[in-house]
């Protein structure tokens, strides 16, 4: 069996007071003063990125450890351009490694260093994707999960997305504005509810960041006992 994917996620609204040019000056900068393995210091930093012809401006940035992705991406910034309070509308920040890296420590990524990144790239959500067990957990290929496609079928609603929180992932940061849209509550709360039921749920800037898994051999099933325990405590569907 080959050893999982893991990759981390990041998620920010575009904020269109802000120019490409400004938003990745400032998330260069507070990048460049995070050290390896997710920060950039000492890196060369790209210079900024032009979405050409398209919507979306994406660059990379060259890590030195091996094996060690990383891309991010820019939203379309102009008047003309109607957005959507949809994730897909969202910029982000991506990095990707195999769970048997051993340049790369797990637990030390989901406990210390990805709370790092959330506070440089100032997004909204933010989650640990641990092989493909959020797409399983969704119903997969075949789309056979009864409840996931019920929400999908409801046009308000953002599944997994700006105002729905339906997978549960090993690690993941929900800003207040999220928990209040997804959850009917504030960060404050989700703290209250979990104290004592998952391995870290702890404030960060104006959200919350939730530890609720952090063992590099996790399996799909206790992927799924995961989401089954802590989502009733939430209130989640």
């Amino acid at each position: 069996m080959s050893a999982a994917d893991i990759e981390l996620w990041f998620y920010a609204r575009p904020d269109r007071a802000l120019s490409i040019d400004q938003r990745h000056a400032e998330v260069m900068d507070r990048m460049s003063r995070i050290g390896a393995p997710l920060g950039f210091a000492g890196l060369e930093l790209p210079s900024t990125p032009s979405c050409g012809d398209g919507l979306i401006a994406t660059y990379t940035v060259k890590l030195p450890i091996r094996g060690l992705r990383f891309v991010g991406d820019y939203a379309y910034r102009g008047d003309r351009y109607i957005y959507e309070d949809r994730a897909s509308y969202d910029e982000h920040l991506r990095f990707g490694f195999k769970v048997s890296n051993k340049a790369i420590d797990y637990k030390l990524v989901v406990n210390e260093h990805l709370p790092k990144v959330i506070e440089a790239f100032k997004g909204y959500k933010a989650h640990v994707s641990y092989d493909l067990y959020g797409l399983y957990y969704q119903g997969g290929l075949n789309d056979d999960n009864l409840a996931y496609n019920r929400l999908r079928q409801d046009k308000t609603i953002d599944v997994d997305g700006r105002n729905n929180i339906y997978t549960l992932f090993p690690a993941q940061f929900w800003d207040a504005a999220l928990c209040q849209r997804a959850l009917g509550y504030g960060p404050d709360e989700v703290i209250a509810r979990l104290q004592g039921k998952c391995r870290m749920a702890v404030r960060l800037m104006d959200g919350v960041y939730l530890v609720l898994n952090d063992e590099p051999d996790m399996s799909y099933e206790t992927f799924v006992e995961m989401n089954e325990q802590i989502k009733p405590i939430l209130g989640l569907v």
